[in-house]
């Protein structure tokens, strides 16, 4: 009979953007509202592969989770949960997270 396993601690958030830069990244499963200390965000499990805040990112990337109350986060997160067939597709491969001059982000297909 196996025993059980505990495990316990919490999933490592994704830094910011800093403003004028950019992040790609992959998303690689759940997406769900989170409460938080700032109220409710959009949670997105991703692959990270590259990120200005990161000293240096393996090439398989690294697993995170990236949460925000950004417009283009909400916006996802809509169309996400439509189900659309051509976004799921869209959304297996890799996209680019632009943070503007202003502090607004963006989200790209690749």
């Amino acid at each position: 009979m196996a025993e059980n396993k505990f495990s316990f601690g919490s999933s490592s958030r994704m830094k910011e953007v800093p403003v004028g830069e950019h992040a790609e990244l992959k998303f690689s499963g759940i997406m769900k509202i989170v409460d938080t200390d700032w109220g409710e965000k959009c949670s997105f499990e991703v692959t990270l592969y590259h990120h200005p805040s990161y000293e240096s990112i393996p090439k398989e990337g690294i697993e995170t989770v990236w949460e925000s109350k950004s417009s283009c986060a909400e916006q996802l997160m809509k169309a996400a949960s439509q189900g659309l067939p051509d976004l799921t597709k869209a959304l297996k491969g890799n996209w680019k997270l632009v943070r503007t001059p202003e502090g607004t982000y963006f989200l790209d297909q690749l």
